[in-house]
């Protein structure tokens, strides 16, 4: 459903996404070292390795990656097989072996925003957090004077591809490149560079569902800076009527910030499951008791609640893992 609502925003400062180097043509190498099985090391120091999924979901992403490869083995050129394999093997869990695929990809298909926008993403769930700020910044550039560029979301945050991609709801290139720009500064406690990457997402986004997610870390970056000013301006903005084409937890949160909906649902919500929705609700309570600094006890308390799910690659699961990071006197790791 088209959020008419995102016309609002009209009046944000739009953000202007600067590379650190010009867009050459020529490709952009990363490379992900890690010779041990695990994926990656969490900001907190601990080894990760792949995330806990549905295992209703096991055989459909075990199955989709096959089907990718057989596609891809049809032409080896091709570029939508080739994003469609390396869309699967995130889906799979195994990140680092997605990194290699958008490697290669993006040495023959260096114009594409695509490449970047997803290996970015891919990078910010593996905690390589510069690395995917830099990726998201070249996919922005590559996207000025585009069209809107579609894309499936799935149940994970990622992308669904193949057949499975009609059943997700369809966000934009746009969109995804600004918003996960907006959460990877937010995660290195970047809350003023945050802002204008989110404020930006929320004014391209076509959805309802979409424009709530930006809005809900776009408030606690205000909130975060400093401004609750601000962060009171942002709330203005959401409507009670957007739950007649919205039911996201993002929606849930902006709404019970606003005072609409009691506290004590959102926690009885926080409590009631283990799953990404949980850990969401987890974090708007602990983020609401870390403004107040004699709430610190608790806050860590709901941080590890919304810290202690199966995926670690989900954006919540990595919120909390920043701020406990910070909370306990370390700075967030940033490789």
């Amino acid at each position: 459903m088209v959020a008419g609502s995102g016309r609002e925003f009209s009046g944000l400062v739009s953000l202007i996404m600067v590379a650190a180097t010009a867009c050459a043509n020529r490709p952009v190498r990363l490379v992900v070292v890690n010779t041990s099985v695990a994926e990656t090391v969490s900001l907190l120091g601990d080894t990760l390795y792949a995330p806990q999924f549905d295992p209703a979901t096991g055989p459909a992403r075990v199955r989709e990656v096959a089907d990718a490869r057989e596609a891809l083995g049809r032409d080896v050129t091709d570029l939508e097989s080739r994003l469609r394999l390396a869309r699967a093997t995130t889906e799979l869990g195994r990140f680092r072996e997605a990194i290699a695929l958008y490697n290669g990809i993006a040495e023959i298909h260096f114009r594409d925003p695509r490449v970047y926008r997803e290996r970015g993403e891919v990078l910010l769930r593996l905690r390589h957090l510069d690395h995917a700020i830099t990726d998201f910044h070249r996919a922005g550039l590559l996207l000025i004077g585009r069209n809107v560029i579609l894309e499936a979301e799935s149940s994970t945050e990622g992308r669904a591809s193949g057949a499975a991609a009609a059943q997700f709801p369809l966000s934009t290139v746009q969109f995804r490149t600004n918003y996960f720009l907006g959460i990877s500064h937010y995660l290195k406690g970047a809350y003023a560079a945050a802002y204008p990457a989110l404020a930006e997402a929320a004014r391209v986004a076509q959805t309802t569902d979409d424009v709530a997610r930006a809005m809900l870390w776009l408030f606690l970056a205000a909130r975060r800076i400093g401004d609750g000013g601000e962060g009171g301006n942002v709330l203005g903005l959401v409507k009670p009527d957007w739950a007649e084409q919205s039911e996201v937890a993002e929606l849930i949160l902006l709404l019970a910030f606003k005072g609409l909906v009691p506290t004590d649902s959102i926690r009885a919500w926080a409590l009631a499951r283990r799953d990404e929705e949980s850990a969401l609700y987890s974090y708007g309570v602990a983020y609401s008791l870390m403004l107040r600094p004699e709430r610190r006890v608790d806050s860590e308390l709901w941080l590890e609640r919304a810290h202690s799910g199966g995926n670690w690659a989900a954006l919540p699961y990595l919120a909390a893992e920043a701020d406990l990071a910070r909370l306990r006197g370390g700075k967030t790791v940033i490789r």
